[in-house]
């Protein structure tokens, strides 16, 4: 079975996670492939973070998009491999973020259509 480290996507978010990483290090990084430092270990683990938070924010509006273009929760747990309740999981906490985002700014809309 594949390790997730042998994946060529994992691989190349890690290279640019570490590019990103060693922006944030007072000084030039003791190793361009990777952290050796307790400075580079936490440079690398704040990007990754960053990278996490911006990745869950896709996932949740993908997931709603999804589900607005009347693609069942069944076929994304499917697709995704997870289960419908954790599809549920997603689809509120996007649907509370969009309400919460339409609350504090009456500008904000995603709403999209076919004519624009």
């Amino acid at each position: 079975m594949p390790r997730p480290t042998d994946d060529p996507i994992t691989l190349h978010l890690y290279g640019i996670a570490w590019e990103k990483a060693m922006e944030r290090l007072p000084g030039p990084p003791h190793s361009t492939s990777g952290p050796v430092t307790s400075a580079g270990h936490l440079a690398l683990l704040a990007t990754l973070t960053d990278f996490s938070e911006g990745l869950e924010t896709n996932v949740l509006t993908a997931t709603y998009f999804a589900c607005e273009f009347k693609v069942t929760q069944a076929e994304i747990g499917r697709n995704c491999g997870i289960s419908r309740q954790a599809v549920r999981q997603r689809l509120g906490r996007a649907t509370a973020t969009r309400k919460e985002n339409q609350r504090k700014s009456p500008d904000w809309n995603y709403d999209y259509t076919e004519d624009e």
